[in-house]
């Protein structure tokens, strides 16, 4: 059996990290878990934007892009997740 990608083990830890949250929460409803599924479309879609990206910039991608995190943000919101707040002393030793 083949090794997972960096790609494809960021996709399921990013997934199972969103689960774990609202599991935290005491929240397990199928709709909600029905968004989870949502972002990672957006997830995907943000992978493919930004390969493109990488290869040149063009304005329409940037802007696809810019939609597709205000999505991302929009559904984290909805689900009632919000980012972990980090040590900006800690974010700057690391690099």
């Amino acid at each position: 059996m083949a090794r997972p990608t960096k790609e494809e083990a960021l996709r399921k830890e990013t997934k199972a990290t969103i689960i774990k949250a609202l599991e935290a929460k005491g929240t397990s409803e199928k709709y909600l878990l029905d968004q989870v599924d949502e972002y990672m479309g957006y997830f995907d879609s943000l992978k493919v934007i930004n390969a493109k990206l990488n290869k040149g910039f063009n304005i329409n991608l940037s802007k696809e892009k810019r939609q597709v995190t205000k999505e991302m943000r929009s559904i984290l919101d909805f689900l009632g997740l919000k980012p972990v707040e980090m040590n900006k002393d800690d974010a700057f030793e690391e690099l």
